[in-house]
């Protein structure tokens, strides 16, 4: 199993989604995404070692544009 990562438009709506995530208890990583076909946005995400669903509902209330998720490979 990857490392699941949020998508969001751009590096500083991903920093301040971690800002948003570590309030609020939850671990979280700004990371590149890797470029790949399915790819959007600005190539960065956010990774949430654990609560990644509840994660993204907490961002999408706190008005984050998600533009989905992806997995990418390696060790989570």
């Amino acid at each position: 199993m990857g490392k699941p990562l949020i998508m969001v438009s751009s590096i500083t709506y991903a920093m301040k989604s971690k800002t948003i995530l570590n309030r609020k208890g939850f671990t979280a990583y700004v990371e590149r995404v890797p470029q790949t076909s399915a790819s959007v946005g600005c190539g960065y995400g956010v990774y949430v070692p654990r609560g990644t669903d509840e994660a993204q509902q907490i961002l999408q209330r706190s008005g984050i544009r998600v533009l989905g998720r992806m997995e990418r490979a390696g060790r989570p």
